[in-house]
């Protein structure tokens, strides 16, 4: 079934209209993901949906099977039917329902061969791909959940924390464990509970790695728990839905340099979910718990945190205000407002040592619900 609710296909359907597009093409393939062919149609991947500005919508899919299971649209094309060719099937669906003039809105991520071979099979069509256009549209519908999406979130929160509290118990009962060892655990207990899998590649770093922004390899050989500061990043996938969190962890004797991380870090933490409430601008709330870190003389080199739901890195975005007048150009004030679900993960790189809590975080309309429980442990 699809996602989006029909008040916000509505507010779609009406700014096409407004902006006199006749169809939007959305394309998921492997060469490039796009979770918005979901959330419009339900089909989970793998597939070209054509939304048109009178609210029906056409799917292309190499898969019927999948399709008649999860796919909630007007009109299923089998592209076997169009020898396999991707471009003749839309371009019959487009001539069927529209002939030959129309406008078809683009997305940014759209094959770029593709559009050539359309923009030469409709001669008198415009296509267009606009900034502030269908993308946009999409970001900011899919930024605030439905009841029914932060429903699936809880539940997979609730999951995700059953694994957090399992961390210590296996480190403990395992010295000298790598570092791949704990993330085959994470995994395998995800599976055990049901998850559909990893939301991304479970990082787990001992201190000699923890530093990196992200670790490569995500998890290797090393021994994890040699005395410092080290984490694991890891999140699962529930019901089409993702999970993100980040667990601290310290090792042995920690000097007096790695322990003002650790603090600094719990103080930036602290801060951000301290300045939640509904309505406040991101970039605020990510300036200052980024600021805090700097004016500490430690280094923070990415953004506060992101959105959580179909994809892992879903909207909304909070990273500081740009300052480059081009980026300028096209960014937007972000409020965080009800319905929203978000990561807060101030996080520290050094060469002695990385540390990060992440956890993720509804808005609610009285405040901040913080829903996964992640913790820095401190092991002895």
């Amino acid at each position: 079934m699809k996602v989006a609710t029909q008040e916000k296909i509505a507010a779609i359907l009406a700014n096409l209209k407004t902006r006199n597009v006749s169809a939007v093409l959305i394309s998921d393939f492997e060469t490039g993901r796009n979770k918005n062919l979901r959330y419009l149609s339900g089909q989970p991947s793998d597939a070209q949906l054509l939304l048109f500005a009178d609210g029906s919508t056409s799917l292309v899919v190499w898969d019927m099977i999948v399709a008649k299971q999860m796919s909630e649209v007007d009109r299923l094309i089998d592209v076997s039917d169009f020898d396999r060719s991707y471009r003749a099937a839309v371009s019959h669906a487009l001539r069927e329902k529209l002939g030959e003039e129309f406008t078809l809105e683009v997305l940014p991520t759209e094959g770029h061969f593709l559009v050539l071979q359309l923009q030469k099979e409709f001669p008198q069509a415009e296509f267009i791909c606009q900034p502030d256009g269908a993308a946009d549209l999409f970001i900011k519908a899919r930024s605030v959940k439905s009841d029914a999406e932060i429903e699936t979130l809880r539940e997979g929160a609730n999951v995700t924390n059953e694994i957090i509290k399992m961390i210590r118990p296996f480190v403990e009962s395992n010295p000298g464990l790598r570092e791949l060892d704990l993330a085959i655990f994470l995994e395998n207990e995800m599976k055990k509970r049901g998850a559909e899998g990893p939301s991304f590649e479970t990082l787990v770093a001992n201190v000699d790695r923890s530093g990196m922004i992200h670790q490569v390899p995500s998890a290797s050989e090393a021994q994890l728990d040699k005395p410092g500061i080290g984490l694991t990043d890891f999140g699962l996938m529930w019901k089409g839905y993702a999970t993100d969190v980040t667990v601290p962890m310290a090792f042995g004797k920690i000097s007096a340099d790695q322990q003002k991380i650790i603090d600094v870090n719990r103080e930036a933490y602290d801060l951000a979910i301290g300045m939640l409430e509904p309505g406040i601008p991101a970039h605020v709330v990510a300036e200052a718990a980024i600021g805090h870190i700097k004016s500490k003389g430690l280094n923070m080199p990415y953004g506060l945190g992101h959105g959580i739901g179909l994809e892992v890195h879903d909207p909304p975005r909070l990273a500081p205000k740009p300052t480059d007048p081009e980026m300028l150009k096209y960014w937007q004030e972000t409020p965080l407002l009800p319905g929203m679900v978000f990561t807060i993960e101030p996080g520290i790189t050094s060469d002695i040592g990385g540390f990060r809590i992440e956890n993720d975080v509804l808005m609610t309309d009285s405040g901040p619900e913080v829903l996964t429980i992640s913790e820095p442990i401190i092991f002895g």
